[in-house]
């Protein structure tokens, strides 16, 4: 995994829940963060609030961190 591929994998899907970028990757909820560190100081990328997910977004990422691509 890579900071390119974690934003392609952001970019094409908009908004994603921390486990599930890091079961696309398989890797840990840990490194995930790191690198969505990256994005976030570059303000390519904001952590969402789960109650402002909004209706026809993945459901199942609402009990997790959010985050979107806004680059």
């Amino acid at each position: 995994m890579t900071l390119v591929e974690v934003k392609a994998y952001l970019m094409e899907r908009h908004r994603a829940g921390l486990s599930e970028i890091a079961t696309h990757f398989d890797t840990s909820p840990d490194t995930v963060r790191q690198m969505l560190g990256h994005w976030i100081a570059k303000d390519r990328v904001r952590q969402v609030d789960a109650g402002s997910c909004a209706a026809g977004c993945h459901c199942h990422i609402r009990q997790d961190e959010i985050y979107e691509w806004v680059g």
